[in-house]
């Protein structure tokens, strides 16, 4: 007896000496598949050679060997070795993978027997197949779309994806690398979702998302068909984002928050924030999916932004204007494309800017010029200076109604309205008052004002026609030569009466003619 347990104890020593061996041998072992493959979609062949949409260097899987006693298979690790990837949208609008294997049996129009109720979730199959470790180890996906009028082709370079702790009731981490092509640009995605279970509900999404130079963080829940997310990056430069926008320069968008929520086919902007050109800029929306002109609605605001910058990035125009500026705008439509937001786009608001500029024309100039009134001296020939442009807007059938306009300068101040177009032609008309001041000095240089006047200030109306990049200004003289008519006819209509109630002497008629002649013509 006491033989054989000397033997146990140096056997079980022996054992501790062989423990690596005897874990990969008895609790794990790898079964490796070279050049892994895996054809097109049966369905979307147009050749009798079909193309290969999956091919790799190697597949490795790490099986632990004991727990197939207990009906369970444990993966240790599953490595796909420089895997290509093919995904082709064909002119259907078919993808090459949308099934895979053999053409299936059609499925009957009506079933044999009721179908048997399922308690099992998409996820049942991880309650017997639980993964330590999934990775791609350098690899590349190319995804061809020939659907498009201009077919479009993007690549994933040196793919990485290691996805860990895959099994119900944890948190798997996951890690995503790639360079995309052709914009050269790297992506990097690290974070956690989970616990996992046997349905597709998730409690917590984490992950951090680097685009390029751009950082974002994310995260969120998912039950069903239903999510909630949340994005924040502290700051966005178009200049590093991989798509074409209609800027001519580049913006910087700061401290970005976004709170969305999808319920089915609805989805809810709940909150937009961000800053933009030194202003804060607030939003929120609503969005209807499922047709070609999806429904939506949704209102924003607009504190402190400095109009001249942003519009210096918009577009460059021969006028801008700079300032202070605030909006309130509520808008609904359908669709997003020019013609749809043309017909079905409506909305209202109220625009201020405050303290600015309008660049590119003197108002006063304008007038001057037309009243042919020369040597006077207006300061800047080709900038307008105010302290305030108010008005309301309404937006209907791709036209922008500009009530109530209001303008105020130190030298006059301007009301009135009129349309602005989404394709930009401009047909503005106000009312120039200018101040006794200014009034007066125009007075001084052309006699033939100096009779207009109305309690000591000069009013002219102006009209803006043409396009944002080209306005024309023009000043209605015409008006104003019909207040000189009327106050001529005032002045001897008035000479008349004194004359017939004898109140007026026909000598003192006689110097009132001369001053009248004198201020019409200036001698």
């Amino acid at each position: 007896m006491v033989a054989a347990m000397l033997a146990d104890v140096a056997l079980f020593f022996n054992h501790l000496g062989r423990r690596d061996f005897l874990y990969r041998d008895c609790w794990s072992r790898t079964i490796r598949a070279a050049s892994p493959t895996s054809q097109e979609d049966y369905h979307h062949r147009n050749t009798t050679s079909p193309r290969r949409t999956l091919s790799g260097a190697s597949l490795e899987v790490g099986v632990k060997l004991m727990p197939l006693l207990s009906s369970k298979v444990e993966v240790e690790e599953i490595t796909l070795r420089q895997p290509v990837i093919t995904v082709i949208k064909n002119q259907k609008g078919v993808l090459n993978v949308s099934t895979i294997g053999r053409k299936g049996v059609p499925v009957p129009e009506k079933p044999s027997r009721a179908p048997i109720p399922s308690t099992e979730g998409p996820l049942k199959i991880l309650a017997l197949l639980a993964v330590d470790r999934v990775s791609i180890d350098g690899g590349k996906l190319t995804y061809r779309d020939l659907s498009a009028a201009k077919p479009t082709e993007y690549v994933l370079q040196d793919l990485e994806v290691l996805l860990q702790s895959v099994r119900l009731g944890q948190t798997p981490s996951v890690h995503v690398g790639s360079l995309v092509q052709p914009f050269n640009l790297p992506v990097k995605l690290d974070g956690t979702f989970g616990p996992l279970r046997e349905t597709l509900d998730i409690d917590a999404i984490n992950f951090q998302l680097g685009v390029g130079k751009t950082d974002f963080a994310i995260t969120g829940k998912a039950a069903g068909n239903d999510a909630i997310i949340n994005i924040t990056s502290p700051v966005i430069n178009t200049a590093n984002v991989p798509i074409a926008l209609p800027l001519k320069t580049p913006v910087e968008i700061k401290d970005l928050q976004i709170s969305a929520e999808v319920i089915g086919q609805e989805a809810k902007l709940k909150s937009l924030a961000f800053r933009l050109f030194d202003g804060e800029v607030k939003g929120q929306g609503k969005l209807i999916a499922g047709s070609d002109m999806p429904p939506f609605k949704g209102a924003v605001t607009i504190q402190g932004l400095q109009l001249g910058p942003a519009l210096d990035a918009v577009a460059e125009t021969p006028i801008s204007i700079s300032g202070t500026a605030g909006m309130d705008l509520s808008v609904q439509g359908r669709g997003f494309s020019m013609p749809d937001l043309t017909k079905a786009l409506e909305g209202t608001g109220h625009m201020a800017v405050k303290d600015g500029k309008i660049e590119g024309v003197n108002l006063l100039q304008e007038v001057v010029s037309a009243l042919n009134v020369a040597g006077m001296s207006l300061g800047d020939a080709k900038a307008t200076a105010f302290s305030t442009i108010e008005t309301d807007l309404a937006i209907k059938q791709g036209v922008i109604n500009v009530q109530r306009l209001m303008m105020d300068s130190h030298d006059f101040q301007a009301t009135g309205g009129g349309t602005i177009g989404f394709d930009q032609r401009v047909n503005l008309a106000v009312n120039l008052n200018l101040s006794q001041e200014m009034s007066q000095k125009i007075a001084a240089a052309s006699p033939v004002v100096k009779i207009a006047l109305k309690d000591g200030r000069l009013s002219l109306p102006l009209t803006i026609t043409g396009t944002a990049q080209a306005p024309a200004y023009g000043v209605d003289v015409k008006g104003l030569t019909g207040k000189v008519q009327e106050q001529v006819r005032k002045r001897v209509e008035e000479a008349v009466d004194g004359l017939l109630k004898g109140t007026t002497k026909p000598e003192d008629l006689q110097k009132d003619g001369k001053e009248l002649l004198k201020g019409l013509f200036g001698r």
